[in-house]
Protein backbone atom coordinates (compact mmCIF):
# COMPACT_ATOMS: atom_id res chain seq x y z
CA UNK A 1 0.00 0.00 0.00
CA UNK A 2 1.59 3.44 -0.70
CA UNK A 3 1.80 5.84 1.32
CA UNK A 4 0.15 9.50 0.42
CA UNK A 5 2.86 11.91 0.19
CA UNK A 6 1.92 15.41 1.48
CA UNK A 7 4.12 18.36 2.83
CA UNK A 8 2.29 17.91 6.47
CA UNK A 9 3.70 13.93 6.29
CA UNK A 10 7.13 15.13 5.24
CA UNK A 11 7.05 17.43 7.91
CA UNK A 12 6.13 14.86 10.57
CA UNK A 13 8.83 12.48 8.85
CA UNK A 14 11.25 15.38 9.57
CA UNK A 15 10.11 15.98 13.11
CA UNK A 16 10.32 12.47 13.97
CA UNK A 17 14.40 11.94 12.60
CA UNK A 18 14.77 14.86 15.22
CA UNK A 19 13.18 13.77 17.89
CA UNK A 20 15.65 10.31 17.20
CA UNK A 21 18.62 12.83 17.11
CA UNK A 22 17.57 14.31 20.49
CA UNK A 23 17.24 10.93 21.88
CA UNK A 24 20.98 10.16 21.24
CA UNK A 25 21.87 13.66 22.01
CA UNK A 26 23.62 14.38 18.16
CA UNK A 27 23.27 18.25 18.49
CA UNK A 28 24.63 18.51 21.36
CA UNK A 29 27.36 16.14 20.90
CA UNK A 30 28.09 17.66 17.29
CA UNK A 31 28.45 21.48 19.24
CA UNK A 32 30.21 20.74 21.97
CA UNK A 33 33.18 18.56 20.05
CA UNK A 34 33.07 21.37 17.35
CA UNK A 35 34.04 23.35 19.96
CA UNK A 36 36.83 21.66 21.48
CA UNK A 37 38.18 20.67 18.29
CA UNK A 38 38.45 24.30 17.53
CA UNK A 39 39.87 25.42 20.96
CA UNK A 40 36.94 27.03 22.11
CA UNK A 41 36.73 24.68 25.82
CA UNK A 42 36.09 27.27 28.39
CA UNK A 43 32.26 27.76 26.64
CA UNK A 44 30.06 28.80 29.74
CA UNK A 45 32.51 28.62 32.61
CA UNK A 46 32.01 31.56 34.51
CA UNK A 47 35.29 32.56 36.46
CA UNK A 48 36.56 35.93 34.76
CA UNK A 49 39.28 35.90 37.39
CA UNK A 50 40.84 32.74 36.26
CA UNK A 51 43.10 32.30 33.23
CA UNK A 52 41.48 30.13 30.54
CA UNK A 53 44.73 28.17 29.32
CA UNK A 54 43.90 25.40 26.22
CA UNK A 55 46.12 22.52 25.60
CA UNK A 56 44.32 21.60 22.73
CA UNK A 57 45.17 17.01 22.40
CA UNK A 58 42.22 16.74 19.79
CA UNK A 59 43.35 19.47 16.74
CA UNK A 60 46.62 17.70 16.37
CA UNK A 61 45.45 14.17 16.73
CA UNK A 62 42.13 14.80 14.43
CA UNK A 63 44.89 16.24 11.26
CA UNK A 64 46.76 13.19 12.15
CA UNK A 65 43.98 10.85 11.33
CA UNK A 66 42.76 12.66 8.41
CA UNK A 67 46.23 12.31 6.87
CA UNK A 68 46.56 9.09 7.30
CA UNK A 69 43.26 7.47 5.74
CA UNK A 70 44.27 9.93 2.60
CA UNK A 71 47.90 9.53 2.51
CA UNK A 72 47.68 7.18 0.01
CA UNK A 73 45.84 8.68 -3.56
CA UNK A 74 42.43 7.21 -4.38
CA UNK A 75 42.93 4.93 -7.06
CA UNK A 76 39.95 3.51 -9.36
CA UNK A 77 39.68 1.14 -11.77
CA UNK A 78 36.42 -0.15 -13.10
CA UNK A 79 36.13 -3.58 -15.06
CA UNK A 80 33.46 -5.48 -16.56
CA UNK A 81 32.31 -8.74 -15.07
CA UNK A 82 31.79 -10.34 -18.40
CA UNK A 83 34.83 -9.60 -20.61
CA UNK A 84 34.16 -8.09 -24.06
CA UNK A 85 35.58 -5.75 -26.37
CA UNK A 86 32.83 -2.92 -26.29
CA UNK A 87 32.34 -3.25 -22.24
CA UNK A 88 36.05 -2.50 -21.92
CA UNK A 89 35.58 0.32 -24.14
CA UNK A 90 32.75 1.37 -22.19
CA UNK A 91 34.55 0.74 -18.74
CA UNK A 92 37.50 2.95 -20.29
CA UNK A 93 35.18 5.64 -21.19
CA UNK A 94 33.79 5.70 -17.98
CA UNK A 95 36.96 5.79 -16.06
CA UNK A 96 38.13 8.80 -17.99
CA UNK A 97 35.17 10.92 -17.36
CA UNK A 98 34.81 9.59 -13.86
CA UNK A 99 38.55 11.22 -13.16
CA UNK A 100 37.23 14.30 -15.42
CA UNK A 101 33.58 14.81 -12.77
CA UNK A 102 36.24 13.88 -9.26
CA UNK A 103 38.48 16.83 -10.65
CA UNK A 104 35.44 18.89 -11.46
CA UNK A 105 33.72 18.65 -8.38
CA UNK A 106 36.96 18.68 -6.01
CA UNK A 107 35.96 15.58 -4.64
CA UNK A 108 39.42 14.61 -3.10
CA UNK A 109 39.88 17.94 -1.56
CA UNK A 110 36.00 17.84 -0.39
CA UNK A 111 37.28 14.22 0.89
CA UNK A 112 39.52 15.32 3.78
CA UNK A 113 36.66 17.85 4.40
CA UNK A 114 34.51 14.51 5.34
CA UNK A 115 37.09 12.58 7.20
CA UNK A 116 37.45 15.84 9.44
CA UNK A 117 33.76 15.46 9.80
CA UNK A 118 33.08 12.06 10.65
CA UNK A 119 36.20 11.96 13.44
CA UNK A 120 34.38 15.16 14.76
CA UNK A 121 30.75 14.57 14.79
CA UNK A 122 31.03 10.84 13.88
CA UNK A 123 29.49 11.24 10.49
CA UNK A 124 30.65 12.39 7.16
CA UNK A 125 27.96 12.26 4.04
CA UNK A 126 28.11 13.76 0.30
CA UNK A 127 25.17 14.17 -1.77
CA UNK A 128 25.66 14.73 -5.62
CA UNK A 129 23.60 16.07 -8.00
CA UNK A 130 23.66 17.27 -11.82
CA UNK A 131 23.24 21.18 -12.23
CA UNK A 132 21.77 21.62 -15.90
CA UNK A 133 23.15 25.59 -15.45
CA UNK A 134 26.91 24.75 -14.96
CA UNK A 135 29.01 24.26 -18.33
CA UNK A 136 27.46 23.99 -21.91
CA UNK A 137 25.76 20.71 -21.17
CA UNK A 138 25.68 20.83 -17.35
CA UNK A 139 27.78 19.38 -14.45
CA UNK A 140 28.03 17.16 -12.02
CA UNK A 141 27.75 18.39 -8.32
CA UNK A 142 28.48 17.39 -5.21
CA UNK A 143 27.80 18.81 -1.49
CA UNK A 144 29.39 18.09 1.56
CA UNK A 145 26.44 17.63 3.93
CA UNK A 146 26.67 18.04 7.88
CA UNK A 147 25.31 14.34 9.86
CA UNK A 148 22.40 16.32 11.87
CA UNK A 149 20.83 17.94 8.31
CA UNK A 150 20.53 14.27 7.03
CA UNK A 151 17.67 11.75 8.39
CA UNK A 152 16.94 8.36 7.35
CA UNK A 153 13.49 6.64 7.29
CA UNK A 154 14.72 3.85 9.74
CA UNK A 155 17.92 4.34 12.24
CA UNK A 156 18.60 1.25 13.10
CA UNK A 157 19.14 0.30 9.45
CA UNK A 158 22.68 1.34 8.04
CA UNK A 159 22.28 0.94 4.68
CA UNK A 160 20.96 3.63 2.92
CA UNK A 161 20.06 2.05 -0.03
CA UNK A 162 17.78 0.02 1.78
CA UNK A 163 15.86 3.09 3.40
CA UNK A 164 12.65 3.69 2.27
CA UNK A 165 12.82 7.46 2.29
CA UNK A 166 16.16 10.15 2.56
CA UNK A 167 15.56 13.58 3.62
CA UNK A 168 18.37 16.38 3.14
CA UNK A 169 17.41 19.05 5.38
CA UNK A 170 18.45 22.64 4.40
CA UNK A 171 17.97 26.03 5.86
CA UNK A 172 17.22 28.76 3.30
CA UNK A 173 16.62 32.35 3.17
CA UNK A 174 12.99 32.90 2.90
CA UNK A 175 13.73 35.07 -0.72
CA UNK A 176 15.39 32.39 -2.12
CA UNK A 177 12.84 29.74 -1.30
CA UNK A 178 10.08 32.09 -3.21
CA UNK A 179 12.39 32.77 -6.29
CA UNK A 180 13.02 28.78 -6.36
CA UNK A 181 9.33 28.32 -5.85
CA UNK A 182 8.49 30.50 -8.36
CA UNK A 183 10.53 29.07 -10.93
CA UNK A 184 9.16 25.64 -10.54
CA UNK A 185 5.71 26.95 -11.25
CA UNK A 186 4.07 27.77 -8.47
CA UNK A 187 1.01 30.39 -8.40
CA UNK A 188 0.69 33.82 -5.77
CA UNK A 189 -1.33 31.91 -3.27
CA UNK A 190 1.17 28.51 -3.00
CA UNK A 191 4.05 30.68 -2.57
CA UNK A 192 2.34 33.12 -0.23
CA UNK A 193 1.87 29.88 2.00
CA UNK A 194 5.95 29.82 2.49
CA UNK A 195 6.71 31.37 6.03
CA UNK A 196 10.03 31.57 7.50
CA UNK A 197 10.87 29.42 10.89
CA UNK A 198 10.03 30.01 14.38
CA UNK A 199 13.07 32.06 15.95
CA UNK A 200 12.52 30.03 18.77
CA UNK A 201 13.74 26.80 17.46
CA UNK A 202 17.11 28.63 16.89
CA UNK A 203 19.79 28.55 19.60
CA UNK A 204 20.11 32.32 21.33
CA UNK A 205 22.97 33.67 18.71
CA UNK A 206 21.19 32.69 16.02
CA UNK A 207 17.28 33.93 17.05
CA UNK A 208 17.86 36.63 14.26
CA UNK A 209 18.81 34.74 11.56
CA UNK A 210 15.69 32.80 12.40
CA UNK A 211 13.22 35.39 11.15
CA UNK A 212 14.31 35.05 7.32
CA UNK A 213 15.19 31.13 7.38
CA UNK A 214 13.08 28.69 6.32
CA UNK A 215 13.35 25.06 6.56
CA UNK A 216 13.47 22.94 3.21
CA UNK A 217 13.33 19.56 3.09
CA UNK A 218 14.43 17.61 0.28
CA UNK A 219 12.66 14.29 -0.02
CA UNK A 220 13.95 11.15 -1.99
CA UNK A 221 12.42 7.59 -1.85
CA UNK A 222 12.11 4.31 -4.27
CA UNK A 223 9.00 3.68 -6.13
CA UNK A 224 8.35 1.37 -9.42
CA UNK A 225 11.90 0.49 -9.34
CA UNK A 226 13.03 4.52 -9.85
CA UNK A 227 13.79 7.28 -7.37
CA UNK A 228 11.27 10.06 -6.96
CA UNK A 229 12.60 13.56 -5.31
CA UNK A 230 10.07 16.47 -3.72
CA UNK A 231 11.23 19.38 -2.32
CA UNK A 232 8.78 21.21 0.63
CA UNK A 233 8.59 23.41 3.51
CA UNK A 234 5.79 22.60 6.31
CA UNK A 235 2.84 24.00 4.39
CA UNK A 236 3.59 23.73 0.51
CA UNK A 237 5.35 21.62 -2.00
CA UNK A 238 8.41 23.89 -3.60
CA UNK A 239 9.19 20.81 -6.02
CA UNK A 240 6.10 18.45 -6.08
CA UNK A 241 6.96 14.78 -6.35
CA UNK A 242 8.54 14.24 -9.96
CA UNK A 243 10.10 10.72 -10.98
CA UNK A 244 13.60 10.47 -12.05
CA UNK A 245 15.63 7.73 -14.25
CA UNK A 246 18.15 7.10 -10.75
CA UNK A 247 18.13 3.97 -9.84
CA UNK A 248 19.61 4.70 -6.50
CA UNK A 249 19.81 7.66 -4.21
CA UNK A 250 22.32 10.04 -5.02
CA UNK A 251 23.36 10.72 -0.81
CA UNK A 252 26.79 8.44 0.54
CA UNK A 253 27.28 7.93 3.98
CA UNK A 254 30.46 7.25 5.98
CA UNK A 255 30.43 6.93 9.64
CA UNK A 256 33.57 7.30 11.43
CA UNK A 257 33.12 3.75 14.40
CA UNK A 258 29.94 2.41 13.44
CA UNK A 259 27.20 2.59 16.30
CA UNK A 260 24.84 -0.73 17.16
CA UNK A 261 21.57 0.04 15.90
CA UNK A 262 22.21 3.38 14.40
CA UNK A 263 22.64 4.75 11.13
CA UNK A 264 25.17 7.10 13.09
CA UNK A 265 28.43 6.67 13.95
CA UNK A 266 30.73 7.65 16.84
CA UNK A 267 32.70 10.57 17.10
CA UNK A 268 36.71 9.74 18.06
CA UNK A 269 36.38 12.86 20.08
CA UNK A 270 33.50 12.39 22.29
CA UNK A 271 34.96 9.99 25.01
CA UNK A 272 38.07 12.04 25.32
CA UNK A 273 36.53 15.28 26.10
CA UNK A 274 36.44 14.74 30.46
CA UNK A 275 39.91 14.06 29.92
CA UNK A 276 40.70 17.34 27.93
CA UNK A 277 38.58 19.38 30.50
CA UNK A 278 41.13 18.01 32.79
CA UNK A 279 43.87 19.11 31.78
CA UNK A 280 42.61 22.50 30.75
CA UNK A 281 41.80 22.82 34.63
CA UNK A 282 44.37 21.60 36.44
CA UNK A 283 46.86 23.68 33.81
CA UNK A 284 44.59 26.74 34.78
CA UNK A 285 44.71 26.22 38.64
CA UNK A 286 48.73 25.56 37.69
CA UNK A 287 49.28 28.99 36.45
CA UNK A 288 46.50 30.50 39.39
CA UNK A 289 49.61 28.97 41.80
CA UNK A 290 52.44 30.05 39.83
CA UNK A 291 51.30 33.57 39.56
CA UNK A 292 50.25 33.67 43.62
CA UNK A 293 52.64 31.96 45.05
CA UNK A 294 56.06 31.82 42.91
CA UNK A 295 57.03 35.38 44.53
CA UNK A 296 58.49 35.46 48.59
CA UNK A 297 55.99 36.56 51.44
CA UNK A 298 57.08 39.24 53.99
CA UNK A 299 56.22 39.52 56.71
CA UNK A 300 56.93 42.62 60.03
CA UNK A 301 56.51 43.41 63.42
CA UNK A 302 53.61 45.69 63.71
CA UNK A 303 54.01 47.06 67.18
CA UNK A 304 57.84 47.89 65.89
CA UNK A 305 57.16 49.60 62.84
CA UNK A 306 55.48 53.04 62.53
CA UNK A 307 53.33 53.61 60.12
CA UNK A 308 53.27 50.85 57.25
CA UNK A 309 56.16 48.95 55.52
CA UNK A 310 57.13 50.81 52.66
CA UNK A 311 59.67 48.79 49.74
CA UNK A 312 60.62 52.50 48.42
CA UNK A 313 65.02 52.34 47.82
CA UNK A 314 66.14 54.62 50.55
CA UNK A 315 63.17 55.14 52.51
CA UNK A 316 64.34 55.65 56.20
CA UNK A 317 62.34 53.75 58.31
CA UNK A 318 60.86 54.41 62.29
CA UNK A 319 60.96 51.69 64.47
CA UNK A 320 60.00 51.68 68.20
CA UNK A 321 62.74 49.89 70.27
CA UNK A 322 66.07 48.61 69.07
CA UNK A 323 66.35 48.83 65.18
CA UNK A 324 68.87 45.84 65.39
CA UNK A 325 66.38 43.22 66.79
CA UNK A 326 65.01 41.31 63.99
CA UNK A 327 61.51 43.27 62.86
CA UNK A 328 60.58 41.40 59.62
CA UNK A 329 61.70 38.47 57.28
CA UNK A 330 60.85 37.46 54.01
CA UNK A 331 59.04 33.76 53.59
CA UNK A 332 60.63 31.86 51.09
CA UNK A 333 57.87 30.60 47.70
CA UNK A 334 56.42 27.23 48.11
CA UNK A 335 56.42 25.08 45.29
CA UNK A 336 54.04 23.48 43.69
CA UNK A 337 53.89 19.76 43.40
CA UNK A 338 55.37 18.47 40.38
CA UNK A 339 52.87 15.53 41.10
CA UNK A 340 50.39 17.97 39.53
CA UNK A 341 52.36 18.57 35.96
CA UNK A 342 53.25 14.98 35.68
CA UNK A 343 49.64 13.82 35.86
CA UNK A 344 48.73 16.78 33.04
CA UNK A 345 51.14 14.71 31.07
CA UNK A 346 50.40 11.36 31.81
CA UNK A 347 46.72 12.24 30.82
CA UNK A 348 48.03 13.75 27.42
CA UNK A 349 49.95 10.71 26.74
CA UNK A 350 47.37 8.20 27.63
CA UNK A 351 44.84 10.56 25.81
CA UNK A 352 46.50 10.40 22.45
CA UNK A 353 47.43 6.72 23.12
CA UNK A 354 43.90 5.54 22.94
CA UNK A 355 43.90 7.65 20.07
CA UNK A 356 45.91 5.40 18.37
CA UNK A 357 47.83 8.63 17.93
CA UNK A 358 51.36 8.14 19.69
CA UNK A 359 54.32 10.24 19.68
CA UNK A 360 55.71 7.80 16.72
CA UNK A 361 52.97 8.49 14.78
CA UNK A 362 53.39 12.73 15.09
CA UNK A 363 57.30 12.23 14.12
CA UNK A 364 58.58 13.15 18.03
CA UNK A 365 60.77 10.17 18.20
CA UNK A 366 63.87 9.33 15.95
CA UNK A 367 63.91 6.10 14.71
CA UNK A 368 67.59 4.45 14.46
CA UNK A 369 66.99 3.42 10.98
CA UNK A 370 65.41 2.58 7.98
CA UNK A 371 63.85 -0.23 9.42
CA UNK A 372 62.35 1.14 11.92
CA UNK A 373 61.02 4.21 10.39
CA UNK A 374 58.75 1.47 8.45
CA UNK A 375 57.88 -0.62 11.56
CA UNK A 376 56.42 2.53 13.27
CA UNK A 377 55.33 3.61 9.93
CA UNK A 378 53.00 0.65 9.52
CA UNK A 379 52.21 0.33 13.72
CA UNK A 380 50.85 4.15 13.89
CA UNK A 381 48.85 3.23 11.07
CA UNK A 382 47.18 0.18 12.01
CA UNK A 383 44.26 1.51 14.38
CA UNK A 384 42.85 3.35 11.37
CA UNK A 385 42.27 0.56 9.14
CA UNK A 386 38.52 0.05 9.72
CA UNK A 387 38.54 4.37 9.05
CA UNK A 388 40.14 3.92 5.87
CA UNK A 389 37.95 0.75 4.18
CA UNK A 390 34.95 2.70 5.59
CA UNK A 391 36.62 5.57 3.14
CA UNK A 392 37.10 3.25 0.27
CA UNK A 393 33.24 1.99 0.53
CA UNK A 394 32.50 5.29 0.37
CA UNK A 395 34.26 6.01 -3.12
CA UNK A 396 33.07 2.74 -4.25
CA UNK A 397 29.51 4.01 -3.64
CA UNK A 398 30.50 7.47 -4.65
CA UNK A 399 31.83 6.33 -7.84
CA UNK A 400 28.06 4.20 -8.52
CA UNK A 401 26.53 7.14 -7.94
CA UNK A 402 28.41 9.58 -10.33
CA UNK A 403 27.87 6.36 -13.38
CA UNK A 404 24.16 6.76 -12.25
CA UNK A 405 24.12 10.46 -12.71
CA UNK A 406 25.45 9.92 -16.05
CA UNK A 407 23.29 7.56 -17.39
CA UNK A 408 20.06 9.58 -16.50
CA UNK A 409 21.45 12.96 -17.36
CA UNK A 410 24.55 12.96 -19.77
CA UNK A 411 22.71 11.80 -23.08
CA UNK A 412 24.66 11.49 -26.45
CA UNK A 413 27.94 13.62 -25.41
CA UNK A 414 30.79 14.30 -27.43
CA UNK A 415 34.23 12.88 -25.25
CA UNK A 416 37.90 12.66 -26.35
CA UNK A 417 38.89 9.49 -25.58
CA UNK A 418 42.05 7.39 -26.68
CA UNK A 419 41.94 5.33 -29.58
CA UNK A 420 43.83 3.10 -31.77
CA UNK A 421 45.06 4.82 -34.81
CA UNK A 422 46.05 2.03 -36.66
CA UNK A 423 49.78 1.90 -36.64
CA UNK A 424 50.11 0.56 -33.10
CA UNK A 425 49.87 3.49 -31.45
CA UNK A 426 46.81 5.52 -29.39
CA UNK A 427 45.86 8.97 -29.95
CA UNK A 428 43.33 11.06 -28.30
CA UNK A 429 40.36 11.89 -30.75
CA UNK A 430 36.92 13.35 -29.80
CA UNK A 431 33.85 10.49 -30.50
CA UNK A 432 30.01 10.25 -29.43
CA UNK A 433 28.30 8.26 -27.02
CA UNK A 434 25.28 7.63 -25.43
CA UNK A 435 25.34 7.16 -22.18
CA UNK A 436 21.91 6.48 -21.73
CA UNK A 437 22.86 2.98 -22.88
CA UNK A 438 24.61 2.25 -19.36
CA UNK A 439 22.05 -0.44 -18.07
CA UNK A 440 22.85 -1.96 -14.87
CA UNK A 441 20.74 -4.85 -15.34
CA UNK A 442 23.22 -5.79 -18.73
CA UNK A 443 26.35 -4.34 -17.68
CA UNK A 444 27.88 -5.22 -14.02
CA UNK A 445 30.88 -3.43 -13.35
CA UNK A 446 33.40 -4.15 -10.74
CA UNK A 447 34.79 -1.08 -8.93
CA UNK A 448 38.15 -1.57 -6.80
CA UNK A 449 39.40 1.36 -4.77
CA UNK A 450 42.20 2.03 -3.00
CA UNK A 451 45.97 2.54 -2.81
CA UNK A 452 47.07 -0.41 -4.66
CA UNK A 453 46.28 0.50 -7.83
CA UNK A 454 48.72 3.73 -8.02
CA UNK A 455 51.44 1.74 -5.57
CA UNK A 456 50.98 -0.99 -8.41
CA UNK A 457 51.88 1.21 -11.27
CA UNK A 458 54.42 3.18 -9.63
CA UNK A 459 56.08 -0.80 -8.93
CA UNK A 460 55.74 -1.06 -12.61
CA UNK A 461 57.59 2.50 -13.12
CA UNK A 462 60.43 1.49 -11.03
CA UNK A 463 60.96 -1.67 -12.37
CA UNK A 464 61.04 -0.39 -16.02
CA UNK A 465 63.39 1.91 -15.02
CA UNK A 466 65.60 -1.06 -13.21
CA UNK A 467 65.00 -3.70 -16.80
CA UNK A 468 66.24 0.10 -19.10
CA UNK A 469 69.21 0.66 -16.12
CA UNK A 470 70.22 -2.67 -16.46
CA UNK A 471 70.49 -3.39 -19.91
CA UNK A 472 67.30 -6.16 -20.24
CA UNK A 473 65.30 -3.31 -22.35
CA UNK A 474 67.16 -1.15 -24.41
CA UNK A 475 64.65 0.04 -26.61
CA UNK A 476 63.18 3.39 -25.55
CA UNK A 477 60.21 2.64 -27.69
CA UNK A 478 59.36 -0.20 -26.14
CA UNK A 479 60.31 1.20 -22.77
CA UNK A 480 57.74 3.93 -23.36
CA UNK A 481 55.02 1.39 -24.53
CA UNK A 482 55.08 -0.29 -21.53
CA UNK A 483 55.10 2.97 -19.07
CA UNK A 484 51.35 3.26 -17.47
CA UNK A 485 49.60 6.59 -18.66
CA UNK A 486 49.87 9.56 -16.71
CA UNK A 487 53.64 9.04 -15.84
CA UNK A 488 55.62 11.08 -18.80
CA UNK A 489 53.64 13.98 -20.23
CA UNK A 490 53.44 13.41 -23.97
CA UNK A 491 54.34 10.00 -24.04
CA UNK A 492 52.10 9.62 -27.06
CA UNK A 493 53.70 12.19 -29.35
CA UNK A 494 57.20 10.70 -28.31
CA UNK A 495 56.48 7.42 -29.45
CA UNK A 496 55.21 8.20 -32.96
CA UNK A 497 58.38 10.72 -33.27
CA UNK A 498 60.78 7.65 -32.33
CA UNK A 499 58.89 5.46 -34.78
CA UNK A 500 58.59 7.90 -37.43
CA UNK A 501 62.46 8.57 -36.59
CA UNK A 502 62.82 4.09 -36.57
CA UNK A 503 61.01 4.60 -40.16
CA UNK A 504 62.98 6.81 -41.57
CA UNK A 505 66.32 5.01 -40.84
CA UNK A 506 65.40 1.80 -42.09
CA UNK A 507 64.10 3.45 -45.17
CA UNK A 508 67.63 4.62 -45.49
CA UNK A 509 69.53 1.38 -44.52
CA UNK A 510 67.57 -0.11 -47.14
CA UNK A 511 68.93 2.65 -49.82
CA UNK A 512 72.72 1.43 -48.64
CA UNK A 513 74.97 -0.98 -49.46
CA UNK A 514 74.81 -4.46 -47.43
CA UNK A 515 77.36 -4.58 -44.78
CA UNK A 516 79.22 -8.06 -44.05
CA UNK A 517 77.26 -9.96 -41.66
CA UNK A 518 79.20 -10.36 -38.36
CA UNK A 519 78.46 -12.89 -35.89
CA UNK A 520 77.51 -10.52 -33.07
CA UNK A 521 74.34 -11.85 -31.47
CA UNK A 522 74.31 -14.84 -29.02
CA UNK A 523 72.81 -17.60 -30.88
CA UNK A 524 69.37 -19.00 -29.19
CA UNK A 525 70.11 -21.36 -25.60
CA UNK A 526 73.28 -19.84 -25.54
CA UNK A 527 74.45 -20.67 -21.67
CA UNK A 528 76.77 -17.70 -21.66
CA UNK A 529 74.04 -15.08 -23.22
CA UNK A 530 71.98 -16.72 -20.77
CA UNK A 531 74.02 -16.57 -17.80
CA UNK A 532 74.86 -13.34 -18.51
CA UNK A 533 71.05 -12.21 -18.79
CA UNK A 534 70.24 -13.85 -15.02
CA UNK A 535 73.32 -12.22 -13.85
CA UNK A 536 71.22 -8.83 -14.95
CA UNK A 537 67.93 -9.50 -13.28
CA UNK A 538 69.58 -10.40 -10.17
CA UNK A 539 70.89 -7.24 -9.72
CA UNK A 540 67.68 -5.80 -10.06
Amino acid sequence: MKKKIDPQSIWNEYQAGENYHQQINLHETVKKNEAFYNGDQWEGVNAPDLEKPVINIFKRAVTYMGSQIISDDIGINLEPFAESEEESAICKILTEQIDRVIEITKAKSKNRELIRDAAVAGDGAFYAWFDPDKGRAGEIELELLDNEKVIFANPFEKDIQKQRYVIIVKRMMLEDVKELAEGFGLDEMEIAQIQPDDPADYSSEKKDAGKSLVTVLLRFWKEDGAVWFSQSCENVFIKKPTKTKAKIYHVVWMPWDKRKDSYHGNAVMTPYIPNQIYVNKMWALAMVFSSKMAWPQRFYDATKIRGNLSNKVGQAIGVAGDPKAAIWFDSPAGDMSQQVLQLVDKTIQYTRESLGVTDAALGDIKPENTSAIIAAAEQTAAPLSFQRLANHQMWEDLINVFIDLMAEFYGVRKIYTEIDAGDGTMKKEGVEYDFSKIDYDVFNIKIDIGSAAYWNQLMQVQTLDAFFKNGIIDDALLYLEHVPDGYISGKEELIRELKEKREAEAAMAQQMPPKAAGGMTAPAGNPEAMGQLQSKLMNI
